[in-house]
C-alpha cells in the first residue's frame, strides 16, 4: 500500500470504527433475542384495572372497527374502560365513541399540538381520579388482539411499572412497501426491544401498544414535546430509573400507508421526532450513565445514536463494494474483509429478527427486491430532516379497513 492509500486508511477508521460499534451492538441484540425465554405467567385471575386510551382526531371513519374489537376483548369487563380522547374533532368521533359506549374526553381549548398533547392532557385528568392501575395506548386505526390486556396484566402483575405490546403490520401483503414495514417493524418493534429486555436494559415504548401504571404516570408525569412522544417519555422513565418491560404475546396490528408518498409526512416525523429527542435527551442519559454507573442510561444512549437501518446498511455495503473491487484490482484485501464482516453482522440482524416475529414470505422478498430504494428515499428522508428538521405533527392519513 502506498503512502496515499495509507492516509486514506487511516482516515476511514474511525468511521470502521464506529460502524462496528453500532453493528456489534446490533448483534448483541439479535444473540440476547435469540436466546431470550419468557418468563410464565404468574398465578391468578386477572386484577389490573384498565384505562384503555384511544386519542382520536377526526378518526370516524376508522374508530367503529377499534371500539367493535375492544368490546369483545378477553379480559373481565368490569376492568377496563374504553376512552377517546377526541381531540379537536370536526367530525362524529365523539359520537360514534359514545354510541358504542366508550367514555369520552373532548379537547376543545388552547392549540391542537399532536398526540403528545392530547394524552398529556387526558393523563392529567385521569391519573387523580384512581379509578385505573394503568393505562393502555391505542390508535385509532389499531387491531389488538383478543387477548391483549391478559398478557399486559401479567406483565404488570410479574412487577413491571411500564410495557410494551408488539406493534406490527396488519397489511403486509397489500404492497412492496407494507411487506418492507413487516419486516422494519420486525427489528424495531420485535427484536430489538426483546434483545434490550435480554441484557438488561429498558425495552422502549413505542406510543401504539405502550401500557403505563399510574404509579410510574404519578412518579413521572407526561410532559412530552417533541413529535416522538413515546420515545421521549421513554427517556424520562429511565432516567429516572424505570425499565419498560416487552411483552411479545401482547400484539396489536396497524395498517400501513402503502405508498412511498403517501407515507412521507409520517417518515419525516419518525426521523424528525427521533433527532430532536436526541439532541435533548443524549447529554442527560451520558450524564446520568456517568453519575449512577446506569446500563440502562448507556444502553438508551446507543439505542438513541445508532442510525436507521437503511442508511447503516447502505454505507456498509457500498463501502464493502469499493474495497472489493480495489481488492480484485490487487490493494490490500484487509479493508474489504472487514466491511464484508460487517455488512454480514448486519444482515444476521435483519434475518434474524424477520425469522423470530415470522414474518410472510412476502417480507423476505421485498427485502431482496426493493430494500435498495427503500435505502434511497431512507437516505433523502434523514437528509431532508438534517437539513430543516422537523418540529410539527404531520398525521398521516387514515384508512378503514
Amino acid at each position: 500500500m502506498n503512502a496515499l492509500g495509507h492516509a486514506l486508511w487511516l482516515l476511514e477508521l474511525p468511521l470502521l470504527g464506529a460502524v462496528a460499534a453500532f453493528t456489534g451492538y446490533l448483534v448483541l441484540l439479535t444473540a440476547a433475542a435469540l436466546a431470550a425465554r419468557r418468563p410464565a405467567a404468574p398465578p391468578g385471575p386477572p386484577r389490573t384495572r384498565f384505562g384503555v386510551l384511544v386519542p382520536a382526531h377526526d378518526e370516524a371513519a376508522t374508530l367503529p372497527t377499534l371500539l367493535g374489537v375492544l368490546a369483545g376483548l378477553e379480559y373481565p369487563r368490569a376492568l377496563y374502560e374504553v376512552i377517546v380522547v377526541a381531540d379537536h374533532c370536526t367530525d362524529e368521533t365523539a359520537q360514534l365513541a359514545r354510541r358504542a359506549g366508550a367514555r369520552v374526553l373532548e379537547r376543545t381549548e388552547g392549540r391542537r399540538g399532536g398526540k403528545g398533547f392530547a394524552l398529556g392532557w387526558a393523563f392529567a385528568a385521569l391519573v387523580p381520579e384512581r379509578r385505573h392501575d394503568a393505562f393502555v395506548v391505542l390508535d385509532a386505526d389499531s387491531r389488538p388482539d383478543r387477548h391483549l390486556l391478559t398478557a399486559l396484566d401479567a406483565a404488570l402483575r410479574r412487577g413491571a411499572r411500564a410495557a410494551q405490546a408488539y406493534c406490527s403490520v396488519a397489511n403486509p401483503g397489500e404492497s412492496w412497501r407494507t411487506a418492507l414495514m413487516a419486516a422494519d417493524l420486525a427489528l424495531v418493534h420485535y427484536l430489538r426491544p426483546l434483545g434490550r429486555e435480554a441484557v438488561g436494559a429498558s425495552a422502549g415504548l413505542q406510543g401504539n401498544g405502550s401500557c403505563l401504571s399510574a404509579q410510574a404516570l404519578r412518579r413521572v408525569r407526561w410532559e412530552t414535546r417533541s413529535v416522538a412522544e413515546d420515545q421521549e417519555y421513554h427517556l424520562r422513565l429511565v432516567l429516572h430509573g424505570l425499565r419498560v418491560a416487552f411483552v411479545p404475546e401482547a400484539q396489536v396490528r396497524t395498517v400501513m400507508e402503502p405508498t412511498l408518498g403517501g407515507a412521507d409526512g409520517q417518515e419525516l416525523r419518525w426521523e424528525g421526532g427521533r433527532l430532536a429527542v436526541a439532541r435533548a435527551q443524549l447529554p442527560a442519559l451520558l450524564a446520568g450513565a456517568w453519575r449512577t454507573r446506569s446500563w440502562p442510561c448507556l444502553e438508551a444512549a446507543l439505542d438513541l445514536t445508532t442510525p436507521p437501518l437503511a442508511l447503516l446498511g447502505a454505507g456498509t455495503a457500498l463501502a464493502a463494494l469499493v474495497h472489493g473491487v480495489a481488492w480484485l484490482a490487487g490493494a490490500p484485501g484487509a479493508p474489504a474483509v472487514l466491511w464484508g464482516m460487517l455488512v454480514a453482522g448486519q444482515a444476521s440482524y435483519v434475518v434474524g429478527g424477520c425469522a423470530l416475529a415470522r414474518v410472510p414470505a412476502r417480507a423476505y422478498l421485498a427485502l431482496a427486491l426493493f430494500a435498495p430504494l427503500y435505502a434511497i428515499h431512507k437516505v433523502w428522508i434523514c437528509a431532508r430532516v438534517g437539513w430543516r428538521g422537523t418540529a410539527v405533527w404531520i398525521p398521516t392519513p387514515r384508512r378503514a379497513g
